[in-house]
């Protein structure tokens, strides 16, 4: 169990996302999730299933590009995107996690959010309607 952050509904657009049980100062480190990799040879038949939206963009030197993306398993598979994020994350390729670190103070009750263009400030547009 996580001491910091738990799954809850948000919203009936967003669903669940992940609320902070406490207050929580900048630079936490709030999560680490394993990941399972995906090959390439496999990537076309996530990308048309759901598990598509819960994967993240892996490019690890060190794999000479056998896998491109990762399916994290933790509660920050619920972390809803923003542009605005209180959240950044972090690849550690050498253990196959991704950390996730508080760029803010989070108060107790707060929803954590990260954006999902993979940078703070990249205002790019997604493939859903954002609610911020």
């Amino acid at each position: 169990m996580n001491d910091l952050i738990e799954v809850k509904f948000v919203s009936s657009k967003k669903g669940r996302g992940v609320i902070a049980k406490r207050n929580i100062p900048r630079n936490t480190l709030v999560d680490i999730a394993h990941i399972i990799l995906v090959p390439n040879k496999d990537f076309d038949l996530i990308s048309e299933t759901i598990l598509y939206d819960y994967t993240f963009t892996w490019e690890d030197p060190a794999d000479n590009g056998e896998f491109m993306c990762a399916i994290p398993l933790s509660v920050c598979q619920f972390i809803n995107h923003s542009y605005k994020p209180n959240i950044e994350y972090f690849y550690d390729y050498e253990n196959k996690t991704i950390e996730f670190y508080t760029i803010k103070r989070i108060l107790k009750g707060e929803e954590l959010t990260v954006n999902y263009n993979g940078v703070p400030k990249d205002k790019s547009p997604l493939w859903f309607e954002v609610e911020d």
